[in-house]
């Protein structure tokens, strides 16, 4: 193990020694800015843009405290990734894998060393309660899963997709302890101002490059306009405007198969694999995703996929986020990566969707292929 921490952190250390990070970096500073103006249960009335749970605004409140967040922030994240590594190693032993490929796997992956050390957002410690949370699990601590699952949720409200699997998992010991977590880090703010956290948080529509069904169809809009077919632009741009209205349906029917496929036979060691499966379909029919989304599935990789399919998933997705961060930075080497303008080139929204479209098709055959492991193993356990 010591080789891969030294390995994995002398790369961040090189990258945030040599970059400025992105736009996002822009947001915090703000979310920090309004947390210590108007605290954490005023701040949602007075930024729009603050669409994180309170849990996520009080870290990087905290962290700015300490320094500049271009720099806390980052090495924080870096400090999450050597946790998220630890754990990880920690379920490969309880499940009889192996602990190395497993930690090297996630900590040496350009994925989650670009997200916690040049993306600039909190997708770093998120996995971290996830993961830690699973870990608890495995091990029967079950109000404590709770707690640090809901502490997930207190960074970004995703994890909830999982919940029905850890619920089953902990029954009555996680319900207590994710409920007292949860009304903790949630009820004050919501209790002071219910319309703009409902509006900021929870009604949130995520943002983003194309993804889903919604991805074909721009790239097939792009291409009748180019090739000067007004039929094939009308049917590809239509097909992305109502999968973007109807993407929630879709993300649910994902989680609900597997939801479905696990609770038949629900093993404790095949959780981290349903787990990531939720987080793999959410995302493969999501209709945008942000660079920060596909850390979300990648710790527990080769615990839900074949050895094979989870390397070769990791490594388009650490190719595509090389693309998506050179074409944001308008060239290479990255100084910093504006993400707030895909318009500006004109040419720079398509080119990335153009990017997005191998990882994406590698989704949708890996999700497929985990669903069904899950299902054989469920029904022949």
């Amino acid at each position: 193990m010591t080789w891969i921490v030294v390995i994995g952190v002398a790369l961040r250390v090189l990258l945030m020694a040599t970059t400025g990070g992105t736009s996002d970096l822009g947001l915090w500073e703000e979310f920090a800015r309004a947390v210590g103006q108007y605290g954490i249960t005023g701040a949602y009335a007075h930024t729009v843009r603050l669409n994180h749970p309170p849990l996520g605004a009080l870290v990087a409140y905290g962290l700015a405290s300490i320094g500049p967040l271009s720099i806390t922030l980052r090495a924080f994240c870096a400090v999450c990734d050597i946790a998220t590594a630890l754990i990880v190693s920690g379920i490969a032993r309880r499940l009889g894998a192996n602990r190395k490929l497993a930690a090297a796997l996630f900590f040496l992956s350009p994925v989650a060393i670009l997200t916690s050390s040049f993306y600039c957002n909190t997708d770093s410690l998120l996995v971290t309660l996830l993961t830690a949370s699973i870990l608890l699990t495995l091990d029967r601590r079950h109000a404590a899963a709770g707690v640090v699952f809901a502490c997930a949720c207190g960074v970004k409200v995703v994890p909830m997709l999982a919940l029905p699997l850890l619920l089953i998992a902990g029954r009555t010991r996680f319900a207590a302890g994710f409920s007292a977590a949860m009304a903790v880090i949630f009820v004050p703010a919501f209790a002071r101002d219910p319309l703009h956290f409902i509006g900021n948080v929870l009604a949130y529509a995520g943002s983003g490059e194309m993804w889903g069904l919604a991805l074909p169809g721009t790239l097939a809009g792009a291409a009748g306009t180019f090739l000067h077919v007004p039929a094939l632009r009308a049917a590809g741009y239509a097909l992305g405007d109502v999968y973007i209205k109807a993407g929630r349906l879709f993300i649910l029917a994902a989680v609900a198969i597997v939801t479905w496929i696990w609770s038949r036979n629900p093993r404790a060691e095949r959780l981290p694999a349903a787990v990531t499966l939720c987080f793999l379909g959410a995302i493969t029919a999501a209709p945008r995703v942000t660079l920060g989304y596909f850390l979300w599935f990648l710790p527990m990789l080769p615990f839900a996929l074949p050895r094979r399919v989870a390397i070769a998933v990791n490594a388009i997705a650490s190719l595509q986020l090389c693309v998506d961060y050179t074409l944001y930075s308008h060239g290479f080497p990255w100084t910093f990566a504006d993400l707030g303008t895909p318009t500006n080139p004109w040419w720079l929204g398509r080119a990335v969707d153009v990017a997005g479209l191998p990882l994406w098709l590698m989704c949708i055959f890996a999700f497929v292929t985990g669903a069904r492991a899950l299902a054989h193993d469920v029904s022949h356990s």
